[in-house]
Parts: C-alpha cells; sequence; structure tokens
C-alpha cells in the first residue's frame, strides 16, 4: 500500500493532534482494560481550528494507510451555536478536522470514522469542551460551487484556482447509422447491434509523480 503523500504548504497543528492509542492487552492476566476516552484540548466558541487524529499506533506494523475519513458532531443540538465540522480530510496521513463554533461550558463529542486502504474502520470518539465566553457560531469556510467546502490543503493553480477533478461523466451516443461497407449495422463480439450504447469516460483519477 502506498504511504501518504506529505503536502508540504498547509500543516495540521500538531499541538491539537491526539494518537489514537494501541488498544491495551490484559485478557492474558484475566483484567479488564478500561477504556480512556480521547479529549482533544478545549476550544473557544469564537475559535476555527484543526484537530488531527493519528492512526499510526493503531495500524502499525499493518502496512495499511488511511483512505477515506468522515466526521460528524455527536452532541449537536440543531442550534446555530452547534459544534460543527467545517471539513474533514486525511493531511500527512493525519485524519484533520476543521471545527468551529460551540455552545460555551458544554462538553461535545465528535465521532471521527477511518477507512483504511486494507478495509478496516475504526470509529472513534473524541471529547473537546468548549471554554466559557459568548456563543458563536462556525465561520464560513470557501465552497465550490456544489457546496462543498475548500480544506485547507487544497492545491491552487498559478491563478489561483482550486485544482478540483472533475467528476465521472456518462454519455449516450445512439450509433444506429453506422453500418460496415456491406450496409449492415455493426456489431458488439457477442452479435448484438451497437445501437444506443452507453459510454463512459472516468475523470476522477490524478496521478501524482
Amino acid at each position: 500500500m502506498p504511504p501518504p503523500i506529505p503536502f508540504p504548504i498547509w500543516q495540521p497543528a500538531w499541538a491539537q493532534t491526539i494518537v489514537i492509542p494501541e488498544p491495551t492487552n490484559l485478557r492474558a492476566r484475566g483484567l479488564v482494560a478500561s477504556i480512556i476516552p480521547l479529549s482533544w484540548a478545549p476550544k473557544s466558541s469564537a475559535k476555527n481550528f484543526d484537530f488531527s487524529l493519528n492512526a499510526s499506533e493503531i495500524l502499525c506494523c499493518t502496512n495499511d494507510y488511511i483512505f477515506h475519513v468522515s466526521a460528524s458532531v455527536l452532541t449537536a443540538q440543531g442550534l446555530p451555536t452547534d459544534l460543527s465540522v467545517s471539513w474533514c480530510s486525511i493531511v500527512d496521513g493525519l485524519t484533520c478536522v476543521l471545527l468551529g463554533g460551540g455552545e460555551p461550558g458544554t462538553t461535545q463529542t465528535v465521532n471521527v470514522e477511518i477507512t483504511t486502504q486494507q478495509g478496516r474502520v475504526i470509529s472513534q470518539d473524541v471529547l473537546i469542551a468548549i471554554v466559557s465566553g459568548v456563543a458563536s457560531i462556525a465561520n464560513p469556510v470557501t465552497e465550490f460551487s456544489d457546496r462543498n467546502p475548500v480544506i485547507s490543503n487544497a492545491l491552487r493553480l498559478p491563478d489561483n484556482s482550486i485544482l478540483a477533478l472533475d467528476r465521472s461523466h456518462t454519455n449516450q451516443i445512439s450509433l444506429d447509422r453506422l453500418l460496415s461497407t456491406d450496409g449492415t449495422h455493426l456489431t458488439s463480439p457477442s452479435g448484438a447491434d451497437l445501437l444506443n450504447q452507453i459510454f463512459q469516460t472516468w475523470t476522477d483519477v490524478l496521478f501524482i509523480a
């Protein structure tokens, strides 16, 4: 499995990064391991900041890497000032979540789900305290036309636009007027007439060398 590609410009804040610990194996001694909740450093409601999880310890010696991440606030109440996830992304092999807002004086729970290239799924709850102060809504982030957020490590082109991969296109092309030299319809290898066949072009793969 290929390791994550380091991003040279925007870096996660290491002071706000915590490690998902390797589970303690105490069954051989007849003990039951206690579950210790993970907690990010407290934030104010007005603070928009990135918080990250490092899964390298739990994935140690597996030759596996993070493939997809998502995050949600389990304790959200539907208020404008709720703690909210502005975006969630993989940066330098870390699961990075940009958080904003939050009701002051509360402790919120953020669920982070990690899927690896080999199919492992890690669902990790993380606590974060919102310090006392004035309640604020999360600062808006730049969005694409389809309302998807632009993450901080997005690559920019020389004109300052965001490098984005186009979505896959499906085009239907009618071939009912294409005839062979003897006037018969062109056919597929199975002998079916090539009429209203569907062709797909995939444009959502980017290779970086």
